[in-house]
């Protein structure tokens, strides 16, 4: 789990030192109108590869009742899981990104609307995906 909160945090410190730099000497519109589209799916994913890393290094840490080995067989069933939602939302983000992001001819604002849906979209998918309806008894 070092592993994993070590690049978490590294990373966000890249990402949000180069945004800072890039707002700071004039360039935040160009910044922020070119990743807030593929950003939702992005950043949601890297804090998911995150998710899965770290819960195998608890698995190895905090095993409860079980033997490690058990443990961690089955934090990985849900880590793999987890990471092929990760492939699915970096391949989103990949698209949007080379047809939406980089697309020069829609005004900054239009971007930040589709960017402030994306998250909102992302968002909604990650509160509800996977819930059952139970029927009332």
């Amino acid at each position: 789990g070092l592993g994993s909160a070590f690049f978490l945090f590294f990373n966000g410190l890249m990402i949000g030192a180069v945004a800072g730099h890039l707002t700071h000497i004039g360039y935040g519109q160009t910044f922020w109108s070119f990743v807030v589209g593929h950003g939702a799916f992005e950043l949601s994913a890297i804090a998911l590869a995150g998710a899965a890393g770290l819960q195998l290094g608890w698995a190895l840490i905090a095993p409860g009742r079980l033997p490690r080995s058990e443990a961690l067989r089955l934090a990985a069933r849900k880590s793999v899981l987890l990471i092929c939602g990760v492939m699915l939302f970096l391949l989103i983000a990949a698209f949007i990104e080379a047809y939406w992001s980089s697309t020069i001819g829609v005004s900054p604002m239009t971007k930040y609307l589709v960017g402030a849906a994306l998250w909102l979209l992302v968002a909604t998918y990650l509160l509800f995906a996977g819930r059952t309806r139970h029927a009332p008894e």
